[in-house]
């Protein structure tokens, strides 16, 4: 018997109901039942992120909202109208689209096969990034070989493994994105909404929209290491970076095997810009956002309140007609090192709403962080380690408590923060009174976590003397200088 999945009806896309219950829907389902559902939830942030991404395109090319009154419009209908819904579906089916995972001409968001390209079968634990192998074999990996997924599972990872692909060996390229970045999504009180506050309308739009078409109604051939200069939105939000192709196992039931190779090379990755992700401008030029070990959330918050670094969709949202109260985020991203995957993320932000925008608010908040990595970097001198030990002092401070000092002290800047934006989205703050206040705030905790490292060291006499005076010069010179600023960091 032929394998087949149809997308639209068969189950695949994982849900949370509203009374907490969680399963899988097709997609008509899911669509025509969202404004009774509460999310998208997976256990992989990558995997959560991209079906998101993959809706919210579906919706952009179906529904092409003109402007931020389309876009409220649709919020005050309260849901996605089901006859608009077949509608399109209709329309698809017409220009030659299948919506079988495993049609044998166009398998849904897939490439046929092609034998100069797709040349030897892989486990389909290829499209799972999170498995060691290649770059990644931090251990030997034996579940590779023996790893089956339903259909459903395939396509979620299908998406993924287009939407968070790196630059690799052998050429294979990286999407429009480059490395993955931090990608955003606000938070509705129900699918519904929350899939329209991640969609952009046509206004906000500064590159073609459907030319070429989205994936699954583009007939032209993704061709292994084509390169493209420029996109359209719609082809450039499931940018085909990989050629993929399931291969079924006997009555399609589930997946075993795929095809997977070089796609297209999408070439200037810092000319697009992604509705989701936040950018960071400098005199050197314009960066995503993207994931590192050494800097927090917190210390970036400018990037999502800055409307001119902040997502597309925090920018279109502050045009929005929205109640006072609370903007919720939700930042998915990976931490990669080459090509190598090292650690998935997904953090959720409460703001006020009537932050981003706010000028005194970001040049406050940017102080408060620039003074925080002022202080970290005194406060790290101020501790003598064996890499900085001088004729002065053989003594120093055990690496795993300067690490633990510093963890200690940007946890309570980081608390300090989330504390204050509140009082800043107030109409009477007074600024300059509340920054003096809060600099002094950050001073002591920088103090106390010093005198914290000191407590953890059993020294005595002298050596107790030299260590503290080597905390007097370092710490005590950035104080000084900050507490002149005024303040400014």
């Amino acid at each position: 018997m032929k394998a087949t999945f149809d997308i639209l009806s068969e189950p695949w896309i994982p849900v949370v109901g509203e009374n907490e219950t969680t399963g899988e829907l097709g997609l008509l389902e899911t669509l025509e039942r969202a404004h009774r559902l509460r999310a998208v939830q997976d256990p992989s942030p990558l995997v959560e992120y991209s079906v998101y991404r993959f809706l919210v395109v579906f919706l952009m090319d179906m529904l092409r909202p003109e402007d931020t009154q389309a876009l409220e419009e649709l919020l005050e209908e309260g849901r996605f109208d089901p006859d608009r819904i077949r509608d399109y579906v209709a329309l698809c089916r017409l220009e030659g689209v299948s919506f079988d995972l495993f049609d044998e001409k166009r398998p849904f968001l897939q490439t046929a096969y092609r034998g100069k390209w797709d040349r030897k079968p892989k486990p389909i634990s290829t499209l799972d990034y999170s498995t060691p192998k290649g770059n990644n074999h931090i251990h030997f990996h034996h579940q590779q070989e023996r790893t089956v997924y339903t259909p459903g599972k395939a396509i979620r990872m299908m998406l993924t493994a287009q939407i968070f692909c790196v630059h690799e060996v052998q050429d294979y390229p990286s999407n429009v994105n480059g490395a993955p970045p931090w990608f955003a999504l606000i938070q509705g009180e129900s699918l519904f909404q929350t899939l329209v506050l991640g969609m952009l309308d046509l206004d906000h739009i500064g590159i073609p929209f459907d030319r070429p078409p989205v994936l699954w109604r583009n007939t032209e051939e993704v061709e292994a290491k084509k390169l493209v200069a420029q996109t359209s939105w719609l082809f450039g939000m499931l940018f085909p970076a990989r050629r993929v192709h399931l291969i079924p196992d006997d009555n399609g039931s589930t997946v075993s095997q795929v095809y997977f190779s070089q796609g297209m090379n999408y070439q200037v990755t810092n000319a697009w810009t992604d509705p989701h992700v936040a950018y960071r401008i400098s005199d050197k030029g314009r960066f995503n956002w993207k994931p590192s070990e050494d800097e927090s959330i917190w210390r970036n918050l400018a990037c999502l309140i800055d409307l001119k670094q902040a997502p597309q969709i925090v920018s279109q949202y502050t045009e929005l007609d929205q109640p006072d109260g609370a903007l919720f985020l939700t930042l998915y991203g990976i931490q990669t090192s080459q090509a190598s995957y090292l650690r998935s993320q997904r953090h959720d932000l409460q703001l006020p709403n009537r932050l981003p925008g706010n000028d005194n608010a970001l040049r406050y908040i940017s102080n408060y962080i620039a003074r925080a990595e002022r202080l970290g970097n005194a406060l790290y001198k101020s501790l003598p380690s064996r890499e900085k030990e001088n004729a002065h002092t053989k003594y120093y401070c055990p690496k795993e408590i300067s690490v633990q000092t510093m963890q200690r002290f940007y946890a309570e800047c980081e608390q300090l923060l989330w504390k204050e934006l509140e009082a800043l989205t107030q109409p009477d703050v007074d600024y300059t009174a509340r920054e003096g206040q809060i600099k002094e705030m950050q001073i002591r905790s920088a103090l106390d976590c010093a005198d914290w490292a000191l407590g953890q060291l059993n020294l005595r006499g002298r050596a107790m003397v030299q260590i503290m005076e080597a905390q007097e010069k370092n710490l005590q010179k950035t104080i000084a200088a900050i507490r002149k600023r005024g303040g400014k960091s």
